[in-house]
This record gives structure tokens, sequence and C-alpha cells, in this order.
């Protein structure tokens, strides 16, 4: 059966629904998710949709009529049909130049590009759908605890937000799989972070290879980077502190708790697990590179 999702388009000549209907239906037919395209031709036409309809991406134009100066836009992650959707803007401003309300989403400044575009909107709704799944957990792990999923969607669109605000946009989440967490990390620049809750206790790591990494520090930088140095590694720690910054108000409004992150430099590096322990691994591929995103789940030490 498939996972149906619900997006909703405000567009106020088509243009949009055209652009995008023939070719995601048919990247699509063949996956686990069914999208349901809704249209809306300003903003006053999408608050009253959103009010009786829950959607899991909204796409904005915001040259449509009625859109930046009514409430929709202002209240979009507060309205209750719209408040997790994930937002794609297309606008002829400057991102800085949006609302605080729509910082935060995946920007593509016109003329837009369709294969950009369909690519943000495949990537987005696979990482709905995987972060939904039963089995994104791997079955040894799950029989023993439970890792929230809410907790890994949270880092993973943190991570996508802000590899977006760093101008790297070509994201792509590849197939959760199981990992040995006590495996050396595939990428050369890490990051981890202990985290806790009553039914879980572990880590996340983000890793990035030599590629992806200097493709995200050279943007964030200013400056064109083409090999690993102690100054630009340096920015690792920034660039994570940013990321799980961005999830934390999320993760910790799940009960659960998480430490400062801790920079790894180096190809190989190792992260100690309590023996018994079980991971996942999720790949992601960025223009020039890939990272990981690792969850490491540890049996829970109970207080006598």
């Amino acid at each position: 059966m498939k996972t149906r999702k619900n997006i909703l388009i405000v567009d106020n000549n088509c243009e949009l629904e055209q652009l995008v209907r023939e070719p995601l239906f048919k990247q699509l037919e063949n996956s686990a998710v069914s999208p349901i395209l809704v249209r809306a031709k300003d903003g006053a036409e999408a608050a009253i949709k959103s009010e009786n309809q829950k959607f899991d991406m909204v796409i904005i134009d915001t040259e449509v009529p009625r859109l930046m100066d009514g409430g929709f836009v202002y209240g979009i992650h507060t309205y209750k049909n719209t408040q997790d959707a994930d937002i794609i803007v297309i606008s002829q401003k400057e991102a800085t130049d949006l609302p605080d309300s729509l910082r935060d989403s995946k920007f593509f400044k016109k003329p837009v590009s369709p294969g950009a575009l369909i690519d943000a909107m495949i990537s987005i709704l696979n990482i709905q759908h995987h972060g939904a799944a039963k089995d994104v957990v791997p079955p040894a792990a799950a029989a023993k605890y439970a890792v929230d999923v809410r907790v890994i969607n949270a880092v993973i669109k943190a991570t996508t937000n802000v590899l977006a605000q760093f101008g790297v946009t070509s994201v792509e989440m590849g197939k959760a799989g199981p990992k040995s967490p006590h495996e050396p990390l595939m990428g050369e620049v890490s990051s981890v972070i202990d985290i806790k809750s009553q039914s879980f206790q572990g880590h996340l790591i983000i890793s990035f290879d030599k590629g992806s990494y200097l493709e995200v520090v050279s943007t964030m930088l200013m400056e064109e980077q083409t090999e690993l140095t102690k100054d630009n590694q340096d920015a690792v720690g920034e660039i994570n502190n940013i990321i799980f910054g961005n999830a934390k108000a999320e993760i910790t409004n799940y009960g659960v708790q998480m430490t400062v992150p801790k920079v790894l430099l180096g190809a190989g590096q190792t992260v100690h697990s309590a023996p018994g322990s079980a991971g996942m691994m999720i790949p992601f591929t960025t223009g020039k590179g890939h990272f990981y995103l690792t969850v490491v789940a540890s049996p829970l030490v109970k207080v006598a």
C-alpha cells in the first residue's frame, strides 16, 4: 500500500503545478509514495484549504496575490495542518528578504530549474517516508530498544535545512541500513553527540567525506577550499553546532536530552559503543561528495 502525501502548491497561474505534476508522478510511480497535489491561487485560498486538510509539503511562489500581506505565510508553522509540513519557497527576492517564518525553508531563486525542484521534492518525500517507515530501525536493534524516528527526522531535517542555507541544495538521501557501531566512520570530518531518553540511549554522528565537507565549508567561508586544513577543519564544529542547535528544540520536546557535539578529525575514526549496541546509517549524496548520519542505540542501563 502506498503512503499518501498531500502537497499544497500556492501558485496563481498553474505554472508550478504543470511544471512538477508529470515528472513527479513519473518518478514516483514505482515507489511507496503517492503524491496528491492541491493548488491554491493565492494566500487567502491557501489559508482556507489548510484549515480543512493536512499537508506534508507546501510549495510557495512568493509573488502570488494576498500572500505576503496575509496571515498564511506568517503562521504557517503554527497552523495545525501545516505546522509539520516541509516548505519550499520560490521567489524573485533573495532568501534574506523573506519573512522569518520562511527563512528555514528550502529556497529557489527564479527562474527555478524544473529538475532541481523535482529533486528537492522527491528528496523531502523520501525523507518523510523512510522516517515514518517501521523498518527504518534494523530488526536486531528494535527487539532490544527503540530509536525514536522523530529524533532521526529532526536531525535529517535540520541537516538538509542548514546545508541549503550554506548553498548545498542538491542533497539526496539514500536507503537506511544497519551498520556495526564498532566499525570506523566513513567520513573524514565528523561530529558526535550523546542522546538519552527514558526509552533510548546512544549517540548520533554526522560524518562528511572530503568532497562534501569542502563543498559546505567553501560556501560557509565564501572562499573555494580544495584541501582539508587545520583552519577549515575547525569549521566542522560550527556547522554541526548549527545543525544540532536547529534540531535541539524539536528533539527536547520528545523528552530527549543531548550533549554538546564532539568533533572528530581524520579518516578511520571510531566511537566507543557499549557491548550489545546496534547501529543504523543513512547515506546522503551532495553535488561533490557524500555524508553519513549514523544512529547508535545502546542497551539501556536500568537503575536498581
